[in-house]
């Protein structure tokens, strides 16, 4: 049983493009790779694994990531949507390189410190 995520680029017009991840969604994990990538490398990142429907497990740091591999792109767009079942956390770059998550069906998110 894996750890479920949504992750997100913030856009320049204030929307967002993301995608699932089914593996190691925790935050102990996906916080250190998120921060790993410089925003454009992680927005890049976001639209290659949704066409080819999320990423399996997402691990840029030890080049280690993993797709899905369906056979539609599949993105998600909305960060505040909870909608999709079996999520446990979401995560969000953001355009000043900052990081903000959140668990699941929590109103509050978080920003990530980096250190």
């Amino acid at each position: 049983m894996g750890t479920h995520s949504n992750i997100f680029a913030e856009k320049e017009d204030g929307s967002y493009i993301g995608v699932y991840c089914h593996y190691d969604g925790y935050p102990e994990h996906m916080l250190q790779q998120i921060e790993h990538c410089s925003y454009k490398e992680f927005y890049d990142c976001i639209v290659l694994a949704g066409t080819k429907g999320g990423y399996r497990l997402f691990s840029p740091k030890t080049n280690e990531s993993e797709f899905l591999k369906e056979s539609q792109p599949d993105y998600v767009y909305d960060p505040d949507d909870d909608g999709r079942l079996g999520i446990d956390y979401l995560y969000v770059k953001c355009l000043d390189g900052t990081i903000k998550w959140r668990k699941c069906m929590s109103p509050a998110w978080s920003i990530h410190s980096f250190e």
